[in-house]
């Protein structure tokens, strides 16, 4: 490559992270905590830590669920669909989307009693985030999109611009070097380490919102239709037939428990998740909802059927074991850590500049990385403190996180940059620390039995640890950023 040509493509490289690196950031942030989304929403729902993890769906529980769909089919609601018990989620839960998220009881498994839990997004939050922005549908799918397209190019960029140099960049972290120096050892280790991740999920990534990054122009021509005067009654959708009965035959037809049952018109359709897989393709059945009978059978995928659902499934990872989950938790992790520290390199490379425009990349920086993670334990902590049963405590808690990360943005627009980073990163510490005693008080230690309370509350603490580690560091190194 010539210097020239490497000149280019490290300008599109800095100035193209540059602009995208923020929203990267906060898409691979969040869907990293979205890996384990069904894990936080049964932390935002201490409530039901009473139902074991090996409870049983029972016959009692699935007709106590059908009676509540048949009454929400009655009253005029949505469609509702059931979330059977999985080893992730043992709850029975019955969700319908109110324009905004999936709301509904929540049932125990084997009695079929509901259980007051209280009113949250849980993990769903981040799993939304993530792939829309919080963006109004399809403007949030499109920008995300546009990003993971963007972030494709500065990713091959980077792999162009350190080819010569990619084994021996596994093995170069200088620590004692100058700032920047050190900062880009970050970057370019962070990068080649997990390389071969960092491809994956982009280009299945890719594939996934590719329909909305190219949304298909249809033909504004348009077929007349004839007018009647017609009507139809309308159509319920809450199954007649006795659901027990169907589920039992679904999951001898499927050869695997059920994972999810949809109502659409007469129709009851259930679906088996492959767990401990790769392959994001769910079998299905479907029955007839007023007679119960056997309608069809979702037949085997194609080879490039296949291919598609095992994308699929690499990126979403819903049906992955628990141990790849955590490895792709790593891997969001060092991915987020590589975009951060390429943002911070650029300011810190940057430091002797004193323009305008370069002080709020600076802000920029520090409110976006920052606050969204102080944003994030603020969410979690605001699901503790408030009222349990309170009606508008889910859009509470969104507003708890919105303005908190608002509040960073306005902090370092209108404080010294150096004030702003010591104040944001005091917040992220002692949400960090806090949070493990906040829910110690607020859940009754009859409901630690697992070590999903434990493993969360000792993430934020690790949170509160590395922040405050950042900050007794602050008097004795170069820093910046």
């Amino acid at each position: 490559m010539t210097p020239a040509r490497r000149a280019r493509l490290a300008w599109m490289h800095r100035w193209a992270g540059l602009v995208t690196g923020w929203f990267a950031f906060a898409i691979f942030f969040t869907g990293t905590l979205a890996l384990f989304d069904t894990e936080l929403t049964r932390w935002m729902q201490p409530e039901t830590a009473i139902v074991p993890y090996n409870s049983q769906l029972t016959t009692q529980a699935l007709e106590h669920a059908q009676q509540l769909l048949y009454e929400a089919d009655k009253a005029g609601s949505s469609p509702s669909f059931l979330l059977l018990p999985e080893p992730r989620d043992p709850t029975l839960r019955i969700l319908h989307y109110d324009g905004h998220k999936f709301v509904g009881p929540i049932l125990d498994p084997s009695t079929g009693k509901s259980i007051m839990a209280r009113n949250t997004e849980g993990g769903s939050f981040f799993f939304n985030f993530h792939y829309t922005l919080r963006i109004p549908s399809p403007w949030g799918e499109r920008v995300v999109a546009g990003i993971a397209f963007a972030f494709a190019a500065i990713m091959l960029s980077g792999i162009l611009l350190h080819l010569k140099r990619l084994m021996p960049d596994y093995f170069t972290l200088r620590l004692q070097a100058s700032l920047p120096r050190c900062l880009l050892d970050l970057h370019v280790i962070t990068g080649s380490a997990m390389l071969p991740f960092h491809i994956m999920i982009v280009w299945t990534g890719l594939l996934l919102t590719a329909e909305n990054a190219l949304p298909v122009i249809q033909s504004s021509a348009t077929v007349p239709t004839v007018q009647t005067t017609v009507t139809t009654a309308p159509v319920h959708w809450s199954p007649h037939a006795s659901l027990a009965l169907m589920i039992q035959k679904a999951q001898t037809s499927l050869g695997r428990p059920p994972s999810y049952v949809l109502f659409d018109d007469e129709k009851t359709t259930i679906s088996a998740i492959r767990h401990n897989s790769l392959n994001a393709n769910d079998s299905t059945v479907v029955f007839n909802s007023l007679t119960g009978q056997f309608l069809s059978k979702t037949a085997p995928a194609s080879d490039l059927e296949d291919i598609y659902y095992v994308m699929s499934g690499l990126h979403i990872s819903r049906s992955m074991g628990f141990l790849l989950r955590w490895i792709w938790f790593v891997g969001g992790t060092v991915s987020t850590i590589m975009i951060a520290s390429g943002l911070v390199y650029y300011t810190a490379k940057q430091k002797k500049h004193t323009q305008p425009t370069f002080c709020l990349v600076q802000r920029l920086n520090i409110a976006v990385m920052g606050g969204l993670v102080c944003s994030s334990l603020s969410l979690f902590a605001s699901n503790r403190l408030l009222p349990a049963h309170w009606q508008v405590r889910s859009s509470a808690e969104i507003w708890v996180f919105f303005s908190v990360w608002a509040s960073c943005l306005l902090l370092c627009l209108i404080a010294p940059i150096q004030k702003s980073r010591q104040i944001i990163t005091w917040a992220i510490g002692l949400a960090g620390f806090s949070l493990p005693a906040i829910d110690f008080i607020a859940v009754p230690l009859a409901q630690w039995e697992s070590t999903l309370h434990l493993t969360i509350d000792g993430f934020c603490a690790l949170a509160g640890l590395i922040a405050m580690g950042y900050m007794y560091s602050l008097p004795t190194s170069k820093h910046h950023d």
